[in-house]
């Protein structure tokens, strides 16, 4: 063959090549209507396609079909205004059908109903594929997903590849998309859905991730009359507060919450998720137990019951802390139940130890329940500081009202340690008896301490007063009145029995009873107890313990200033009055009204 026919050969073959390579651009009909009907006899699809058709043969027969739309025939899912492109098997085109073998659709704006396709007959969308050839894959690129019937759901930049190959093997997905301008990643999600299909038993596996948060799960899942699903999963939020504020879902106590991680093997159905055997990590406080979610009522429900060896509740506890401002005052900032209420709650807890901000909690049983705008909380009963504890504290809005609530009862707690622990100086020692009820109600915690009422009490048995001996004040007093005012700090002041009733009433305690009987002096105590303002204004009596009832004190002390800087001293116009030189300078009568008593007297 001469060099000329090999030459006007490869030319042709080039040429060939080339035409082969370059894509066609097609009219209206043909090869866009041999593609309408594949796509709905195939995968029961509507599809309209309002721009070019292009095709091309190498290196892989394929289309191009430009503002395309694709409809399930119930409205249910619809994609429209994007390009498609589809890779065609070989095979079938040599004998003139049109099979694709890919799908990848671009820029296309996705709309679904969850209750449409809830309802779709998916048995006959996945039928047995061993008679028929499907796409292996699908790929959606630069799209968005919008829902007719969910709120909050929408999803744009959305990426996903969906790969089935072949019916031994699982349909995968993974991709990404933007849901509340977060980024969701879902890294594998893998299910059989011939098996859903048929009501059988299929595997599945799915690990999802977005701002802090991972969940992983994986197991059996069966669909039918009696949907659920059972397996092992994991679920981990680096901050409850930070995830529930990102993606809007209530959650109890998620305004509150930090860290949080929840693994166990689960069960669900429609109408509950439940773990049987849980394992909950709390900051760094891990409890086992029972969990489980129920999906029946007009709002999810989470109840449990779980047991740690130590617990922190402290930031739970956190908004009471914020009821003062950095000044030192109650709050004005209204108080906001609906972030922490999200969800209802009903928990039961149990810990070695507990802590409640500063204070320590043994052997404690609490339960807790959340519903709409309302907290409810208890202690049954809980080892505090060598005694006991329990109480019960409720907060509930209505009408921009908080009504709050508390009472409790302890006994043989010893108050020393206790006082220590919450930051106050060891002032007084013994074991301590008594309970307690408060009520207030109002927009702010201003409010609510300022319309406040309630009642407590409490008892001390052999104890000490600290950092005074009042048996040496009276001494003093009786010799030196006046140097006793400037003596009378140091030692301490036994005591057999100390006690104190005070009623509240619009924000002011009244102490109604108070008093202390040592060995050697006994005290009786008079005054308020200005809750709004935070103050004292309190007077300490003191006399020796045979002293006749009704006498006056021998010696009379000042308590007085705020609950964070109190001030006690002796009231310097008794010790006057007991000193013979300085006496006369308080008249026992007062002048008449309308008369001007004497500037001073003499003796």
């Amino acid at each position: 063959m001469s060099r000329r026919v090999v030459l006007l050969i490869a030319l042709i073959s080039l040429a060939v090549l080339g035409t082969a390579a370059s894509p066609w651009t097609l009219p209206g009909g043909g090869l866009s209507a041999e593609l309408r009907e594949h796509v709905r006899s195939r995968y029961g699809l509507d599809m309209t396609v309002r721009g070019r058709s292009t095709f091309a043969v190498l290196p892989i027969p394929r289309v191009k079909l430009e503002n395309v739309a694709l409809e399930f025939p119930d409205g249910a899912l619809r994609a429209e205004g994007g390009t498609l492109r589809g890779e065609l098997r070989l095979l079938p085109l040599l004998f003139g059908r049109i099979e694709l073998s890919d799908f990848d659709l671009t820029e296309t704006r996705i709309t679904g109903s969850a209750q449409k396709l809830k309802a779709a007959n998916w048995a006959a969308i996945f039928k047995d594929r061993s008679t028929e050839t499907r796409a292996r894959r699908l790929v959606v690129t630069k799209s968005s997903m919008r829902w007719t019937d969910l709120k909050n759901a929408d999803l744009d930049r959305l990426d996903v590849i969906i790969r089935w190959a072949d019916p031994s093997e699982p349909l995968t997905m993974s991709g990404s998309a933007a849901w509340r301008e977060e980024v969701v990643l879902l890294e594998q999600a893998s299910i059989f859905p011939d098996l859903l299909a048929s009501n059988k038993i299929s595997p599945f596996s799915l690990t999802l991730s977005a701002s802090g948060s991972r969940l992983k799960a994986e197991g059996e899942a069966q669909l039918g009359d009696a949907p659920r699903i059972t397996g092992e999963s994991t679920i981990k939020m680096a901050s409850v507060r930070d995830f529930t504020r990102w993606s809007g879902m209530g959650l109890p106590f998620g305004s509150l919450l930090h860290a949080v991680s929840v693994s166990g093997d689960f069960s669900m159905d429609r109408r509950r998720l439940s773990w049987p055997a849980v394992s909950i990590t709390l900051g760094s406080d891990q409890l086992e137990g029972t969990l489980g979610v129920r999906f029946d009522a007009e709002r999810p429900v989470i109840a449990g019951t779980l047991a740690a060896d130590k617990l922190n509740l402290s930031d739970l506890f956190a908004p009471f802390h914020q009821a003062r401002t950095h000044e030192g005052s109650w709050s004005s900032e209204a108080i906001d139940l609906t972030r922490a209420t999200g969800a209802d709650l009903d928990l039961r807890l149990s810990a070695a130890t507990a802590r409640l901000g500063r204070l320590s909690l043994d052997d404690m049983a609490a339960s807790v329940l959340v519903q709409p705008n309302s907290i409810e909380a208890s202690i049954g009963r809980a080892d505090f500081y060598d005694g006991t504890l329990k109480g019960r504290l409720s907060l509930a809005a209505h009408d921009g009202l908080v009504d709050f609530k508390s009472q409790g009862s302890f006994s043989g707690v010893k108050i020393a340690p206790f006082l220590a622990a919450a930051g106050e100086p060891r002032w007084i020692t013994g074991r301590a008896r008594g309970q307690f009820s408060f009520d207030g109600h109002g927009r702010n915690p201003a409010d609510v301490i300022r319309q406040a009422a309630g009642r407590s009490s409490i008892e001390l048995t052999d104890g000490e007063l600290v950092g005074i001996n009042l048996e040496d004040a009276l001494r003093r007093v009786e010799k030196r009145p006046l140097l006793a005012s400037l003596n009378w700090k140091g030692g301490r002041t036994p005591f057999d029995k100390a006690e104190a009733q005070i009623v509240v009433q619009d924000g002011v305690g009244q102490i109604v009873e108070g008093k202390l009987k040592g060995k050697a002096v006994q005290a009786r105590l008079r005054g308020q107890v200005l809750l709004v303002d935070r103050t004292l204004q309190v007077t300490a009596g003191v006399a020796p313990v045979d002293a006749p009832a009704g006498q006056a004190p021998a010696l009379a002390f000042d308590v007085t200033g705020d609950w964070d800087n109190v001030a006690i001293m002796p009231e310097v116009r008794s010790l006057i009055e007991r000193s013979g030189a300085a006496k006369p300078l308080f008249p026992s009568q007062r002048a008449p009204v309308g008369e001007q008593g004497p500037q001073a007297t003499a003796q």
